[in-house]
C-alpha cells in the first residue's frame, strides 16, 4: 500500500476513536473508562501507523519502532558501508604500491650483489620526465598532452566521495582503444600533494584502473604498457570528464 493510502486510512481511523471519545465524556453513551482508554490507543496508533516499520506486543507491552528512524539508520549504515568500501579499496593500491617499491629495492640490491650495475633498473622502473614547467600542476605537459596515444587511452570518471565533504571519487582508466593489446604495467603520476604520487599498477584483462580521492582537479599523468607510451589527462580541462565545475576549477 502506498504512504499516502495508508495515511489517509490511518487519519479516519483516529478522527473516529477521537469522536467516540468525546461521546463517552460528555455522555451520549454510557461513560466506561476502558472504553476510553481503547479510544484513545486506537487513535494514537493510527496517527503514528504510517510512520511505523514494526509494532509488537511483549512482557515489555507494546514495542513500536519508527520507519523514519530505520530508513535513516538504513542509510547510515549504507553510507558507512560505502565510505569502507572506497578507504579499502585505495588502501589496497597503496599497500601494493609498497610491494612494488620493495620489489625494485631488492632487485637493485640483488644487482648490486651481482656486480651489475644498475642503470638499466633505474631507467626501466624510474623513466626520466621532462622538468616540471608548471609549478602548481607539475605533471601537466610532461606527458605529450595527449588523453588517446598509440591505440591507448586514458579516462576518468568523477563521482561524490562516500567520504563526504567536498571530495570526489575519481577512478582513472588506461585501456586499448583497438587493434592493439595493452600488457605489463602502467605507471601513473600524480599531484605531488598525493602520498604516494606514484603508481604501478600491473594491466588486467587488458586494462588499469587507478581509483584516488581528490579535493580538487589536476593532471595525471602515464606511461603505459611495455613500449612506455606517455598518456596525460587533465582533470580540469578535459571535456570527457565530468565534474562539477567548483572541484574543476580548483
Amino acid at each position: 500500500m502506498k504512504r499516502s493510502s495508508l495515511e489517509l486510512g490511518a487519519g479516519i481511523v483516529s478522527i473516529i476513536s477521537i469522536l467516540l471519545v468525546i461521546g463517552e465524556v460528555i455522555g451520549y453513551q454510557s461513560s466506561d473508562s476502558a472504553k476510553i482508554a481503547t479510544y484513545l490507543a486506537m487513535a494514537i496508533i493510527a496517527l503514528l501507523a504510517p510512520k511505523l516499520a514494526s509494532i509488537s506486543v511483549g512482557k515489555d507491552g507494546l514495542v513500536a519502532s519508527l520507519a523514519e528512524k530505520v530508513e535513516e539508520n538504513g542509510q547510515r549504515i549504507e553510507r558507512t558501508k560505502n565510505v569502507a568500501i572506497e578507504l579499502d579499496e585505495q588502501l589496497n593500491q597503496k599497500i601494493s604500491q609498497i610491494f612494488e617499491e620493495l620489489r625494485q629495492l631488492r632487485q637493485f640490491s640483488s644487482s648490486l650483489e651481482s656486480g651489475f650495475e644498475a642503470q638499466s633498473i633505474s631507467t626501466t622502473d624510474k623513466p626520466e620526465l621532462p622538468a616540471i614547467t608548471v609549478a602548481n600542476d607539475p605533471q601537466k605537459q610532461r606527458f605529450g598532452g595527449q588523453e588517446t596515444n598509440k591505440g591507448l587511452q586514458i579516462a576518468a570518471i568523477v563521482e561524490k566521495s562516500d567520504v563526504g565533504g567536498d571530495w570526489q571519487k575519481v577512478s582513472i582508466t588506461v585501456r586499448a582503444t583497438k587493434d592493439t593489446i595493452l600488457t605489463g604495467v602502467v605507471d601513473f603520476f600524480l599531484h605531488d600533494s598525493f602520498q604516494p604520487n606514484q603508481y604501478r599498477v600491473p594491466v588486467t584483462k587488458g586494462e588499469v584502473k587507478l581509483v584516488i580521492r581528490a579535493w580538487g582537479a589536476f593532471t595525471v599523468g602515464a606511461l603505459a604498457g611495455e613500449k612506455r607510451i606517455p598518456l596525460e589527462l587533465d582533470l580540469a580541462t578535459s571535456p570527457n570528464v565530468v565534474a562539477p565545475m567548483s572541484w574543476k576549477s580548483r
